[in-house]
C-alpha cells in the first residue's frame, strides 16, 4: 500500500509539473499574442495616420467677421490693415486697392492637392483713405485655365549630342 501511495505521489508531482510547464508555455503564447496584437495595431495606426487628409492654408484666410466690421465710407486704410493686416498684393498702379489671396488644400496621402476654399477679397480706397468697396471672390468665381502643350518652334537646325561633339573638334584656339 505505501508503494502506491508513493507512486501516487511521484505522478501527482509529475503532473504539477507538466501543468506548471504547460501553463508557463501558454503564458509565453499569450504574450506573444499580446505582443504581435501591439505591432498589427501600432501598424494599422501608422497606415490610417498616412491617409488622413492633410490640410494647408496658403495666403490670407480671413475672417467674415473682421470684414463684416469694415464700413464703407467710415473705414480708414490703416484700419483695414490693424483689423486685415497686410494684403497679399497691391494694385498695379498706385495703392488704392489691396488684394487679400487665400486657399486652402486638402492632400490625401500621395495624391495631388486639392484646393477645396479660395478667398480673394478686394478692398478699394478713395483718393482720402476711406473705404470705398469690398469685393470678395470664392472658389465658385474661380475659372479653370487650361494651358496648351504645344510647342513654339525655333530657327535653326536640331543638333544631337554627338554631332556637337564631333562639330567642336579643332575649334579650340590657342591662346
Amino acid at each position: 500500500m505505501l508503494h502506491w501511495i508513493c507512486s501516487l505521489l511521484i505522478s501527482i508531482e509529475a503532473i504539477e509539473v507538466i501543468f506548471t510547464k504547460l501553463n508557463n508555455s501558454i503564458d509565453l503564447f499569450i504574450m506573444r499574442m499580446y505582443r504581435i496584437a501591439a505591432l498589427v495595431s501600432a501598424v494599422l495606426a501608422v497606415i490610417v495616420a498616412g491617409c488622413s487628409p492633410q490640410i494647408e492654408n496658403h495666403g490670407n484666410m480671413l475672417d467674415i467677421k473682421a470684414l463684416a466690421s469694415i464700413k464703407l465710407g467710415r473705414t480708414r486704410q490703416s484700419e483695414v490693415f490693424d483689423l486685415l493686416g497686410s494684403p497679399s498684393s497691391y494694385a498695379n498702379f498706385g495703392k488704392n486697392s489691396w488684394y487679400y489671396i487665400g486657399q486652402r488644400t486638402e492632400r490625401q496621402a500621395f495624391y495631388k492637392p486639392e484646393t477645396i476654399e479660395r478667398q480673394i477679397v478686394c478692398v478699394n480706397f478713395e483718393s482720402n483713405g476711406l473705404v470705398k468697396s469690398v469685393k470678395v471672390l470664392d472658389l465658385n468665381d474661380s475659372k479653370k485655365i487650361i494651358s496648351l502643350q504645344h510647342e513654339t518652334p525655333t530657327a535653326g537646325q536640331s543638333i544631337t549630342l554627338l554631332k556637337q561633339l564631333i562639330g567642336n573638334i579643332g575649334r579650340f584656339t590657342p591662346r
